[in-house]
C-alpha cells in the first residue's frame, strides 16, 4: 500500500490576507479570477491533531495555465480557532504549507487509514466542506521534508460543483497593462530543502513506493557548478539532491545543502527548518529572455538570491527572491547555454549515483 498520488490538484499557501495575496499572484502570474469560500456555514467535522476543534478559514483559489498544464493556487487565511494554518503562520510565516496530491473515495481512504497509522503518519487536520468532500491533511512533515500532503476524499462524485462559492474576485485590474510580471513557462517541480537526504529518501520509498533515485552532488567543479553565487556574492558551495516524481506535476527536488553558504541553508533551513523552498517555473528560451525578466524583477524589488552556471555552458539557473512579491516562496528559472543538449537528449549530467531501493532486509 502507498499514499495515492495522481496529480497536482492544488498548492496550499497560508497567508495573512487572502485578497492581498491574490492581488500579488494576479500581478506576477496574471491570475485574474479567484473563487472565494468564506469562513461561515461551510465547515463540519472539524478535527485538528486528533481533537475536535471549532475553527474557520477563508480560501481563495485561482489557476494559471502553464506549458505543462494548469496549476491551481489555494490561498488559506485562518480566521478563528486552532488550525494547522494558524500554527504555520505563527511559527513560519506565509508560505507553501502543503500539496493536494489525490482525490479518492471514502472506502479507499478507510482502507488507507490503518496503514498510515502503521507508517507513523498521523492525520494533522480533517474537515468536511459543504457535506460533499472531506479534506484530509496528513502530517508528512517529518517524513517527506517539512510539508503536509492533502487528500481530497469525495463523498459525492460531483462534489466540486457542489462546493458553494461565496464570492468571485476579478483582479484583472492588478495585472499590469503590459501583462503579468513573471509568466510561468512550465511547472516542473517543488524544491524541498531537507536536513538528511538519504533518511528522507527512505520515507519517500516507503510512503509512495518510489524505488529509483538519481542523485547529484552539485558543487563548484568542472562539469557541475560554475560561478555559483549567493545573495550577490561569489561562493564555493555544494548541495546533494534527488528528484522523485509521484504523479502529474508532482515532482519534488529534495535538496540537502552540504557545504558553504547557500540560500537553502542560511536563508531557509536554519531559520525555518525543512520545507518547500521554491517552485521551478521552467525554461526560458535564451539569455536575452532571462535578462528581460531580471531587469523587470529588479524594478519591483525582486533580486536574484542564488544562481550560477551548470556544466560547460549547458545552462544557467537563477532563484528570484519572490518571498515578498509572492506569498513566502522563491522562484527558479533556467535558460539554456551554448552547449545545451537537444530537448529529447535526456539528462545532460553524469549522476553521482543511481540507487534502486528494492526489498528491505
Amino acid at each position: 500500500m502507498q499514499i495515492p498520488a495522481d496529480k497536482l490538484h492544488h498548492i496550499s499557501l497560508v497567508v495573512h490576507d487572502a485578497r492581498a495575496s491574490a492581488a500579488k499572484l494576479a500581478r506576477m502570474y496574471g491570475i485574474a479570477e479567484w473563487h472565494v469560500v468564506g469562513d461561515s456555514g461551510h465547515l463540519d467535522e472539524t478535527v485538528v491533531g486528533g481533537f475536535r476543534s471549532d475553527f474557520g478559514y477563508v480560501t481563495a483559489t485561482g489557476t494559471v495555465m502553464t506549458g505543462t498544464g494548469p496549476v491551481t493556487f489555494e490561498l488559506v487565511q485562518p480566521t478563528s480557532g486552532w488550525t494547522i494554518y494558524q500554527q504555520w503562520l505563527i511559527t513560519r510565516g506565509e508560505g507553501i504549507i502543503g500539496v493536494a496530491v489525490a482525490e479518492i473515495g471514502m472506502e479507499a481512504f478507510a482502507a488507507l487509514k490503518p496503514w498510515l497509522a502503521e507508517q507513523g503518519i498521523a492525520i494533522a487536520q480533517s474537515v468536511r466542506v459543504d457535506g460533499v468532500v472531506d479534506r484530509v491533511t496528513l502530517d508528512t512533515r517529518a517524513a517527506l521534508g517539512g510539508f503536509y500532503v492533502e487528500l481530497l476524499v469525495a463523498l459525492e462524485a460531483d462534489w466540486r460543483a457542489k462546493v458553494r462559492i461565496d464570492e468571485t474576485w476579478d483582479l484583472s485590474g492588478e495585472i499590469p497593462a503590459e501583462g503579468a510580471l513573471l509568466p510561468i513557462p512550465a511547472f516542473l517541480h517543488f524544491g524541498v530543502v531537507v536536513t538528511d537526504l538519504m533518511k528522507v529518501v527512505e520515507r519517500w520509498n516507503g510512503l509512495f513506493g518510489q524505488t529509483d533515485f538519481l542523485f547529484m552532488n552539485w558543487r563548484k567543479a568542472p562539469g557541475l557548478l560554475t560561478d555559483p553565487e549567493n545573495n550577490g556574492v561569489q561562493v564555493d558551495h555544494a548541495y546533494f539532491t534527488t528528484t522523485p516524481t509521484i504523479g502529474e506535476r508532482l515532482s519534488f527536488e529534495l535538496i540537502q545543502p552540504t557545504f558553504g553558504p547557500s540560500h537553502y541553508k542560511e536563508d531557509f533551513l536554519q531559520p525555518l527548518g525543512e520545507g518547500i523552498h521554491h517552485i521551478f517555473a521552467g525554461f526560458l528560451p535564451d539569455r536575452t529572455a532571462w535578462e528581460t525578466i531580471r531587469a523587470r524583477m529588479e524594478s519591483v524589488d525582486v533580486p536574484v538570491c542564488m544562481g550560477g552556471g551548470l556544466g560547460d555552458d549547458v545552462a544557467s539557473f537563477y532563484y528570484l527572491d519572490t518571498r515578498k512579491a509572492l506569498p513566502g516562496y522563491v522562484t527558479e528559472l533556467v535558460h539554456p547555454g551554448a552547449n545545451a543538449p537537444a530537448p529529447d537528449a535526456g539528462f545532460p549530467f553524469t549522476p553521482t549515483m543511481v540507487v534502486r531501493l528494492g526489498d528491505r532486509v
